[in-house]
């Protein structure tokens, strides 16, 4: 840190003495590769463009910053190289400034892992078992303290980063058999356990990142995923609603369209024999474009049809064009792949493994996980609830479920149906 501290100070000297006007050239510019804490990358490719010049090569601990001295205003461009594109990923510009040294640092989530080779060890003969028992290993962090983490806050820069990573030693990784307490076979449309693993596996790769770290986190992560996908397919959300269905479920809506409610709803007669005939289909479609129509608040959709097109899909059921969006942003973030655009493409969201990273994403981008820190009581439960779908809080407090299904009653039994699955 201390060569960007010696360059500012270095460069305002030198303007200082040379009396140099402000309105006359740009002064240095010093760019910087670094990690999240604040520390130099290591063994990562660059280019730097400017002026039709170019710099290129591969940070090192000691080589991580490049002080350029650009003679105009043209903005500087940046690259770093993209594992995962297998290409150069472009990062913002940069912009000389008149008269002003100017530092930036370029923050990558991204780190080295030194690769080890071992000696090849001779096979010795097998040696008896001791008969004492193993110990125990020792136990995560427990649901009831802290949640692993240091008491102490960590130092942050001006964005609000840590500048060092936070003790939060994680638990044991997600199994696919705590998952099925929480979704079991006896359920409709149970899943297998062939995706129970897939989502297991998944979320092992990173469960710091993925802010699951703790049995807090995981409880209300799942038991949100619960309510809004049973079957933990992620499935897109379905319209077959019923005229007293829609009054009950979009009353913003149909509340007052009673009769508009039956020319759209699924219409059943019953007949003699017990059986149901479905004499009138839901016509899904129109309804979906009604109720998360144009101008409908927080959906952000602008075209006919949209409430249709960016209807709920996903884990978490990412519904409006401005989720999809948002998600579309975020994936860049997370997955480091900026080739997917869920708004050109929203069926993707019912599709391994977009149905899944749907919902981290939108559990990490609204910090959902801040709020499952403080347990497992209903408050924090229902704070939660209120990030994922504030109107069923909304209809909960104005006792609109009086007679009903409960959602917000089923988020706070699934929630804590989760924890005993993960304790």
């Amino acid at each position: 840190m201390s060569e960007w501290k010696d360059f500012l100070e270095r460069e305002w000297r030198l303007l200082k003495s040379s009396m140099r006007l402000a309105e006359e050239q740009p002064g240095k510019v010093m760019i910087c590769f670094i990690n999240r804490h604040l520390e130099p990358l290591d063994g990562v490719r660059y280019k730097i463009r400017y002026e039709g010049k170019e710099v290129s090569g591969t940070t090192t601990v000691n080589g991580y910053c490049f002080t350029l001295s650009p003679k105009t205003l043209q903005p500087i461009e940046t690259w770093v190289w993209s594992r995962s594109r297998n290409d150069y990923k472009k990062l913002d510009d940069v912009i000389p400034q008149i008269g002003k040294p100017l530092l930036v640092r370029k923050c990558l989530n991204t780190f080295k892992v030194q690769a080890k080779t071992h000696p090849v060890i001779p096979v010795a003969e097998p040696k008896p078992r001791p008969t004492a028992p193993r110990p125990a290993p020792p136990p995560g962090p427990s649901p009831m303290t802290n949640q692993g983490v240091d008491v102490h806050p960590p130092k942050r820069d001006e964005k609000g980063n840590a500048l060092y990573p936070v003790d939060r030693p994680v638990p044991d990784k997600i199994t696919p058999e705590q998952l099925r307490k929480i979704f079991p076979k006896n359920a409709h449309g149970h899943p297998t356990d062939e995706h129970l693993k897939k989502v297991a596996d998944e979320l092992n790769t990173d469960l710091v990142k993925y802010k699951l770290d703790t049995v807090y986190r995981r409880a209300h992560f799942f038991g949100q995923i619960k309510q809004e996908s049973p079957s933990l397919s992620g499935k897109e959300e379905s319209f077959n609603y019923t005229p007293s269905g829609l009054i009950g479920t979009f009353s913003s809506y149909y509340g007052k369209l009673h009769k508009e409610a039956e020319e759209d709803g699924r219409i059943v007669e019953k007949l003699k024999n017990g059986k149901k005939k479905v004499i009138q289909k839901a016509n899904q479609e129109v309804i979906a474009n009604k109720v998360y129509g144009i101008g409908k608040k927080g959906f952000q959709n602008t075209n006919p049809g949209d409430g249709w097109r960016y209807r709920g899909r996903g884990m978490h059921q990412t519904t409006g064009k401005a989720n999809y969006s948002n998600f579309t942003v975020y994936y860049r973030l997370l997955w480091d792949d900026g080739l997917i655009n869920f708004v050109e493409k929203p069926e993707l969201l019912s599709e391994w493994p977009y149905t899944l990273r749907s919902a981290i994403s939108y559990w990490v981008r609204n910090e959902c996980y801040k709020i499952a820190d403080n347990g497992i009581d209903d408050k924090s439960i229902d704070g939660v609830t209120k990030k994922i779908n504030p109107g069923e809080i909304d209809k909960n407090l104005a006792g609109s479920y009086e007679g009903k299904t409960n959602p917000v009653i089923n988020r706070r039994s699934y929630v804590k149906l989760a924890y005993k699955s993960f304790i």
